[in-house]
């Protein structure tokens, strides 16, 4: 194979899987560690991918997609992860879900569900959750965000300081076993930030194509995550660096 076509392969990977491990390519290119560097520096260079350690992830911009079109995005990988993450909760509890389009599809669950406390500060969440009169609604308010629907700023801020919740679920843009947890806006990162250090539970919710991929904002370090719930395998590698640092990975896909 030439450098061309293993090129070529190297990005179908990553537009496959978001990240790529030099070891690994090695192995399936049948080529050298050092020559697979080398298509990776090229590939760099080109503006395609980014560079990390032992591997390699898709350059990507800090502008998020519209959030209408990141609903039908890997709609049924979300609803894989919505299903897994709702069993996590009981009546009763005080839930809080983040922005995105993720913790939407888990609304989708919760409205299913009774006698509830959920806190949010996304509108379509709220819209959704308004259908069951036994779950108690609460939004901390702040500055809307139109293109997303969402709440945030100095308000949300003040009000989050006096409400703790049983358990917390978090979306991203990107999660790196290096960067931890990131998205996109400044604002609303920092509900996600305070919201964390109020959930008793934290738990992130992140489809494969998060994966390896960086936003420009960090949300968090794994020392503050207790679950990772996702929609398929992961390899051996991530587990173990997420299970040192305390986090427990699910693949919301397995059967119980």
């Amino acid at each position: 194979m030439n450098s061309a076509a293993r090129r070529d392969f190297i990005i179908k990977e990553l537009e496959e899987n978001h990240t790529v491990k030099i070891l690994e390519l090695s192995r399936q290119l049948k080529v050298t560690r050092e020559t697979i560097r080398k298509d990776l520096y090229f590939l760099e260079k080109k503006g395609i991918i980014k560079k990390v350690h032992g591997g390699a992830v898709l350059e990507i911009t800090n502008q998020e997609t519209d959030y209408e079109k990141r609903k039908n995005e890997f709609h049924d990988e979300k609803a894989i992860i919505a299903k897994k993450a709702a069993s996590y909760i009981e009546e009763g509890d005080t839930v809080y879900l983040d922005y995105g389009t993720t913790t939407l599809a888990l609304a989708k669950e919760i409205v299913k569900m009774k006698n509830l406390t959920v806190v949010t500060n996304t509108i379509p969440i709220v819209n959704l959750l308004l259908k069951n009169k036994t779950i108690n609604l609460i939004m901390p308010g702040g500055i809307v965000r139109n293109n997303e629907s969402s709440l945030y700023g100095p308000f949300a801020s003040n009000n989050i300081k006096e409400i703790y919740v049983s358990i917390g679920f978090f979306g991203c843009s990107g999660i790196d076993m290096e960067r931890g947890i990131t998205s996109h806006h400044t604002g609303e990162n920092l509900v996600s930030k305070e919201m964390i250090q109020h959930s008793q539970t934290t738990v992130i919710l992140a489809d494969h194509s998060k994966f390896g991929t960086v936003a420009f904002n960090r949300t968090a370090t794994f020392d503050q995550v207790d679950i990772v719930i996702t929609d398929r395998p992961r390899n051996k590698e991530e587990q173990q660096q997420l299970t040192q640092q305390g986090v427990e990975l699910i693949d919301g896909s397995e059967e119980e």
